[in-house]
């Protein structure tokens, strides 16, 4: 388990990290982009939805949303 120097440490490389795993689907982040897509897609077909982001990750999805609003 990281403690907060590590997370730290590791946050500036996260997307990094996310991508490399993502790319060679393994673990942790393998299925990651079609995960955010599909919340992506549920969240665009609600009119008017809401979305808590409560502060995982860097805020891609968050993003997303927000420039599709």
């Amino acid at each position: 388990m990281l403690n907060k120097q590590g997370f730290d440490l590791w946050a500036d490389g996260y997307d990094k990290t996310v991508q490399v795993s993502e790319e060679n689907g393994v673990y942790p982040f393998a299925g990651y982009r079609a995960i955010l897509n599909k919340i992506f897609n549920e969240v665009m077909e609600k009119e008017n939805a809401r979305v808590l982001d409560i502060g995982f990750g860097t805020g891609v999805l968050t993003a997303k949303l927000y420039e599709n609003r």
